[in-house]
């Protein structure tokens, strides 16, 4: 059967089958009304979607766009930073911006035929012929087999069920409200969120304003005497309930335990409402393996246009692949105590 490549520059100028395609690998953000969203609030996002049909049937697809100034060793304590396509999307979310079907070595041909510096970031395995492979951020995944909140803490071991004793007794005074993030998101809300990734070691990207305030999130804030010292931004994709982002107020939380308290919020808000999972995302991950959480690793997959060039990635892969946490956090009871 005959294949046929397409390429297009607009996510309003993709086929219906796009987003068959997407709620059949359960990918939300590749859905086009989340992917025009994007385009919307993400000025410098300028992507190129390439569509593979294995005769009429749409069978895989990615997302393109070039990035300036990557780190590509932001695993160590190096820089290295390059121009690269990235074929990935740009929230630093878990899920990845490629989908793989039958014509799965036709899409890692297509990539490597793009000039220079090519990264494939968050592949569910390191099967990448011609790449360099290597680790990236693994993803804390939060399996929700409880009957309620309560429930949860029972199950916990005593030191977690202490340590989430002491966190709800110091942040007592702390309030969780749900808002209306369309209208209600402010400017102080997003400079605890730039707090963040101020902070933060793995920097990738900074999004707008404009992104929290999407219709399709959900959001709650921690208020202490009116003010709000904290926020959450979570996204409800069927059985699966994702952690998107967080800001924090950084005074108060040096003197409360904000950040916990929004965890464990999150936590009862997933098992409150049904989800089977909850993806924590990709950072902090000693604090959310410390929740009960466990790895699935993730895969990045780079290659250069230069064969030296990209022997030379191949050969530094290993050094710079992400080093998932060695410690077993065994958080949760085994037997009744």
């Amino acid at each position: 059967m005959a294949t046929k490549k397409v390429k297009l520059e607009r996510a309003c100028e993709l086929p219906s089958e796009w987003d068959g395609l997407a709620a059949q690998n359960g990918n939300i953000y590749l859905n086009r009304k989340f992917l025009e969203f994007i385009e919307r609030t993400e000025a410098d996002y300028t992507p190129a979607y390439y569509l593979f049909y294995d005769g009429d049937k749409l069978d895989s697809c990615f997302i393109a766009y070039k990035r300036r100034g990557y780190n590509v060793a932001m695993f160590t304590p190096i820089s290295f930073r390059i121009s690269v396509t990235l074929i990935y999307l740009p929230m630093s979310v878990t899920a990845s911006g490629i989908i793989l079907g039958k014509l799965r070595d036709e899409v890692f041909d297509e990539i490597r035929r793009i000039r220079g510096y090519k990264m494939i970031l968050n592949l569910n395995d390191e099967n990448a012929p011609g790449y360099a492979t290597g680790l990236t951020c693994s993803k804390c995944i939060l399996d929700l087999s409880f009957s309620s909140f309560d429930d949860y803490l029972l199950h916990l071991r005593s030191h977690y069920r202490n340590h989430a004793k002491k966190v709800f007794k110091r942040a007592q005074d702390i309030s969780i409200r749900y808002i209306d993030n369309r209208t209600e998101f402010t400017d102080e809300m997003y400079e605890m969120y730039l707090s963040i990734q101020r902070k933060s070691r793995i920097k990738i990207e900074t999004l707008s304003a404009n992104y929290f305030r999407g219709d399709m999130f959900k959001m709650f804030v921690a208020e202490l005497d009116g003010h709000v010292v904290g926020f959450v931004q979570l996204l409800e994709n069927g059985s699966e309930l994702i952690f998107e982002f967080v800001g924090v107020d950084q005074e108060y939380n040096e003197k409360y335990p904000v950040y916990h308290r929004m965890l464990y919020e999150i936590i009862r808000y997933g098992i409150d409402g049904g989800f089977k999972t909850i993806d924590f995302g990709q950072t902090a991950d000693d604090t959310k393996l410390k929740l009960g959480c466990h790895y699935e690793e993730l895969w990045a997959a780079l290659h250069h246009s230069s064969p030296i060039i990209n022997g030379f990635c191949k050969l530094i892969a290993p050094f710079i692949e992400f080093k998932p946490l060695k410690t077993e956090f065994r958080v949760f009871r085994e037997d009744e105590e």
